[in-house]
């Protein structure tokens, strides 16, 4: 009976140590598939639009909005070789979105007036879809190095299309404020005469 736990006990141990080497190789080869991904090489966008810079009325006008500041840093950069780099740095962009949450919960105004119309919320809008999908395609299970490459792109140019934006609004405002003026200028005084208007 001795002899027979004995024989029965071995199998058993046997069994179970072979089960424990099974499962290291295939950890090991789930790592490798990470790394392999994580190391997928990424073109440098062929759909991009040229370089839009802010003018000095816009620059000035967005020079304390935190928003844009981390937008520009973080879209700047996606100059990015690899998809691991990439799913790094599009934390930027998870954080970036979470401060502007935050900051609408509490309900405190940090962007200028000139930024609140429809149509540059809408570029942001635009810009934050396109970070989501770029996301999402950068963490599939088998991501493709040209559709990364495409959807980089198409962020770029979500953010040149913002400037632009960008430069409309404050140059129109800073139109609208010199119309104002020439026509404060342009009233009677209180004797009917029309006051001086200095021009340059």
């Amino acid at each position: 009976m001795r002899y027979l736990s004995v024989l029965l006990l071995f199998p058993f141990v046997l069994a179970i140590s072979a089960c424990d080497e099974k499962q290291t190789p295939q950890e090991v080869t789930t790592t490798d598939k990470i790394d392999a991904r994580d190391t997928l090489s990424i073109a440098k966008p062929t759909n991009l639009k040229p370089k839009i810079g802010l003018t000095p009325q816009a620059r000035e006008g967005v020079a304390n909005w935190p928003l844009y500041r981390d937008l520009s840093v973080a879209i700047d950069s996606l100059q990015i070789p690899t998809l691991g780099v990439l799913k790094n740095k599009i934390q930027k962009f998870d954080n970036l979105y979470e401060a502007k949450a935050e900051a609408e919960e509490a309900e405190v105004q940090v962007a200028p007036q000139e930024t609140l119309s429809n149509a540059i919320q809408a570029r942001l809008i635009a810009i934050e879809t396109k970070v989501k999908v770029l996301k999402n395609e950068a963490f599939l299970n088998k991501p493709n190095s040209e559709i990364l490459s495409k959807q980089i792109g198409d962020l770029h140019n979500a953010y040149q299309d913002l400037n632009l934006q960008l430069n409309e609004a404050f140059n129109t405002s800073f139109r609208d404020l010199l119309e104002e003026i020439k026509l404060e200028n342009e009233e009677p005084d209180g004797d009917g005469e029309e006051k001086e208007i200095l021009e340059d």
